[in-house]
């Protein structure tokens, strides 16, 4: 067991308390976005040496970004310390002892999996991730045209597909998956009613329309890449929010997919991004609230944003990201088509089985959540990377144990004994989501 030093990146969107909160640091302003817990080439965590630190690194994490940074390759550090080699460094010295052989035959030399801590003040962009062979294929042609991995046009950043989950540590809010038909046409039909210019009311008519196309993948493909594309979409969002539409009740057909009325989430996304046509795109798609402790899978292809909360999130370690509006980052609307699934369904949720474990919808990742362990055996599919939160827990292995407090984390490596774990407080534990053999 090595305990970790990692990486907090403070995008704008960003909450300055959360992430403080479970590193047991005082805020002071800076909205802190994410914690990067893994072995991505962004941001690897790093292990702790034997000399003696102090400030930020005794907590085992620094800052990486700044408020203003809309690059998730900007690497202004703010704090520095001696450390020992980041994990890609240390997996690289032994991938089959650190790894497991079934984990390297399965997903090469690398670890899978990149834990977060996420915590949003107001929504991320709405966005798509690629599925294996469409990352392939796209980081291949771009790696032949030549721009730099961190250009600001550059849509895929290695070849590997983003699966992810979602662990609400707070109440979360989040964007995902296509409303029914009926309920997106509902909810653009209320537009009507309002006194809007010509152009306003051409453009909706043209929306409505393309909502009416053969077959709803098209309408909802048709429709999106008219309102991501359309010069006049920008003004029609603007002119919504100089307007105010009534709350409808529950049974209203607008509201199918939504836990709240669409012009709440209208409402809440124009004051963050005025004049954004991504406005428009969120209101086509479910609106989920999970309570603390329920979780969400997004599958590649899924649309999806989440607008506020702090939660444990789990991927497969990619930064494959394409966008669709709220944001100032790059949008590639052709590619944005290629990529995402526009059929309607509802939100994945995910339960956990009897271990605490999560499960999301690829080998690449499991979460176990454990709670106050009681000597609670750790489950582990290969590597792994435990996170505490709270309190104070004591991992033991044969010979050996490690105590972690909130913010602290260990990587351990699949050769290492079975492991239990003891205490009061929350501790999170990612690792592969291989089958045991």
């Amino acid at each position: 067991m090595r305990r970790l030093h990692n990486t907090v990146k403070n995008f704008d969107w960003g909450s300055t308390d959360a992430i403080p909160a479970i590193l047991g640091t005082v805020p002071d302003g800076t909205p802190c976005a994410e914690l990067w817990l893994g072995a991505h080439p962004l941001s690897p965590s790093h292990l702790v040496s034997e000399q003696p630190h102090s400030g930020a690194f005794a907590s085992g994490y620094r800052h990486i970004g700044s408020a203003s940074s809309t690059s998730s390759t900007d690497t202004r550090t703010t704090t520095s310390a001696p450390t020992g080699p980041n994990l890609i460094e240390y997996l690289a010295g032994d991938p089959e002892g650190l790894l497991g052989r079934d984990g390297v035959d399965v997903f090469g030399p690398r670890l899978p999996f990149l834990l977060k801590v996420l915590s949003a003040q107001k929504s991320l962009s709405i966005q798509v991730h690629p599925n294996p062979e469409q990352a392939a294929i796209g980081f291949a042609r771009e790696e032949a045209d030549g721009p730099d991995l961190d250009a600001p046009h550059r849509n895929y950043k290695d070849p590997s597909a983003k699966p992810e989950l979602i662990y609400a540590l707070t109440e979360f809010h989040a964007l995902t998956d296509f409303r029914p038909r009926r309920a997106v046409r509902a909810t653009f039909e209320r537009f009507l009613s309002l006194p809007l210019t010509p152009e306003a009311l051409d453009f909706l008519g043209e929306v409505l329309a393309s909502l009416r196309s053969l077959g709803e993948a098209r309408a909802n493909s048709r429709t999106v890449e008219l309102i991501l594309g359309d010069p006049r979409a920008p003004r029609f969002v603007d002119e919504l929010s100089a307007h105010e539409l009534g709350e409808l009740p529950d049974g209203h057909a607008s509201r199918a997919g939504s836990a709240v009325d669409p012009m709440e989430t209208l409402r809440e996304l124009v004051s963050d991004f005025p004049g954004d046509p991504g406005v428009l795109v969120a209101l086509m798609l479910n609106r989920t609230h999970l309570e603390p402790g329920e979780a969400l899978a997004i599958q590649p292809g899924v649309l999806h944003a989440y607008l506020g909360g702090t939660g444990i999130e789990i991927m497969a370690s990619s930064d494959n990201v394409l966008r669709g509006g709220l944001t100032h980052k790059h949008v590639d609307i052709p590619e944005l088509g290629r990529v995402a699934k526009f059929t309607a369904a509802a939100a994945h949720r995910v339960d956990p089985d009897r271990d605490g474990v999560f499960r999301g919808p690829t080998e690449e990742f499991a979460l176990q959540v454990l709670r106050c362990p009681r000597l609670k055996k750790i489950d582990r599919r290969g590597p792994s990377i435990v996170l505490c939160t709270s309190g104070t827990i004591t991992l033991t292995s044969v010979g050996s144990s490690v105590t972690l407090t909130r913010g602290q984390s260990v990587f351990i490596a699949a050769n290492e004994p079975g492991i239990t774990a003891d205490g009061h407080g929350d501790l999170f534990v990612a690792t592969t989501g291989l089958e045991r053999p």
